[in-house]
């Protein structure tokens, strides 16, 4: 038997383990620094994990990347009490997006800001507001800067003192500097990757596809029975599309050998479209219940999916922590009837997917096809079929405290998204605190919320 043959049949004969992958945010992290704050807070100080755990940094093969360590575990009580070990991965991409540059973010910005007002949502009228008057008057500061004396010529109340001037060319000069060292480098990763323009496309690509190449080598090694996916900021943005890429990737006659007439998959998916169209179809305001059963058969689908085609899809839980994809009509489409019609044209994955048939009456529903025979295949933008989507954040209170990129997700890209709220507590900017302080005792709310959401323990849902 070949070496990697005989490694492949004893990975498939080992116990199965789960993996979880952590995708970082904007802003040129250090390779592993996101890595080992989630992993404190889910396992190294989790007082539930028992018995007491221990962890273990080893070379990874997986990511390919000389940089990157597998953090895995010591067995501990999981999924019912059943004893498994965890793998935690980073998806690092912050070494695919260099050469940012202020031109591109001022771009962006310039994008996002210059726009028809009936074309900003309202609850982002404020930052709107905010932002344009900031970008306008540090244009105003360069040009006073610059041009001291043709400003003279303006009428008296715009002739002001020399020394206006030259505080106005130090703000600049210093604007200058922060835009450098920070806009640059942080908001550049956000409007190359959220920008489609021919300079950012290479770029684009290369993190997606590296993404995409993790998860079909972690399936491919047969050591899992199970993977979650964690997003923070920008990072959830891009699990978004690699999960949404990787389904979509899937060859239909491998789904199709599964989806068997009356086999248990079959059956679990078509449970699973009832539970969405009435998902859909609840009163606004009063689907907790249906979203709570939703979910349930997610779980139910995504475990019969996992044991019946181990190779083909593993995903369970996306846990998206400080997303900007609560501005998805903004970010992801130029308004929200814009972005209605990717989801429609299934350029955007939702949750519940989007639905191919969709008869109340009847309750007939379907986003698997063909339509009218008894096995059938999700399409290809129903990734959150399977996949169970959390969404944690801060919300944003006088624009500068709590989390201004984040917010609920559910209103823009589905009802089966479960959002949880936390209270910002202390007046102060909660972006990076979604894993802060895990020692604490008893756990803050936020660490509580990663916790559950992450749901290493497979529990039942509150």
């Amino acid at each position: 038997m070949a070496a990697d043959q005989q490694t492949a049949a004893q990975a498939a004969s080992s116990p199965k383990k789960t993996a979880v992958i952590v995708v970082h945010g904007m802003g040129e992290p250090r390779p592993m620094e996101t890595l080992w704050g989630v992993v404190d807070a889910l396992w190294s100080d989790n007082p539930a994990i028992q018995p007491r755990h221990e962890i273990y940094s080893k070379p990874d093969s997986i990511t390919g990347s000389f940089e990157l360590h597998r953090v895995t575990t010591s067995n501990a009580e999981l999924e019912g009490g059943r004893a498994k070990r965890v793998d935690f991965f980073e998806f690092y991409w912050a070494h695919l997006m260099t050469g940012n540059t202020v031109k591109s973010v001022t771009s962006w910005l310039g994008g996002l800001l210059f726009r028809n007002p009936a074309t900003v949502p309202r609850q982002l009228l404020a930052p709107w507001l905010l932002g344009l008057t900031a970008f306008v008057v540090v244009g105003a500061s360069v040009i006073l800067a610059s041009l001291p004396k043709a400003l003279q010529t303006l009428p008296a109340p715009f002739r002001l003192p020399a020394e206006t001037y030259t505080v106005a060319g130090i703000v600049a000069f210093l604007f200058g500097i922060g835009a450098t060292r920070w806009l640059a480098p942080v908001a550049g990763d956000a409007a190359r990757y959220l920008s489609a323009t021919p300079d950012n496309i290479a770029a684009r690509q290369k993190i997606r596809e590296a993404g995409v190449d993790l998860l079909q080598k972690l399936h491919a090694s047969q050591r899992y029975d199970r993977i979650i996916v964690l997003g923070h900021s920008l990072g959830s943005v891009i699990a978004y599309d690699v999960l949404s890429l990787a389904w979509g990737r899937i060859e239909a006659q491998a789904l199709s050998a599964v989806h068997v007439a009356k086999s248990p998959v079959m059956k679990a998916l078509a449970a699973l479209e009832l539970a969405a169209g009435d998902l859909r179809h609840a009163p606004a305001g009063n689907h907790a219940a249906a979203r709570a059963a939703y979910r349930a058969t997610q779980r139910t689908y995504q475990a019969e999916l996992a044991a019946a085609a181990p190779t083909i899809w593993l995903v369970s839980d996306f846990v998206s922590v400080g997303s900007p994809l609560s501005k998805a009509h903004v970010l992801l489409a130029a308004t929200p009837e814009a972005l209605e019609r990717k989801k429609a044209l299934r350029e955007a994955a939702s949750c519940p997917p989007w639905l191919e048939a969709d008869d109340a009456d009847k309750r007939r529903y379907r986003f698997s096809y063909p339509l009218a025979r008894a096995a059938r295949i999700p399409h290809f933008a129903a990734v959150f079929a399977p996949v169970v989507w959390t969404n944690i954040y801060f919300p944003s209170v006088a624009i500068v405290f709590g989390d201004l990129i984040s917010g609920p997700v559910a209103p823009r890209l589905g009802r089966g998204i479960r959002d949880v709220a936390l209270k910002i507590g202390a007046p102060v900017f909660r972006h990076l605190d979604y894993w802060k302080d895990p020692k604490h005792s008893p756990p803050h709310p936020w660490i509580v919320a990663l916790r559950r959401a992450v749901n290493l323990q497979l529990t039942p849902e509150d």
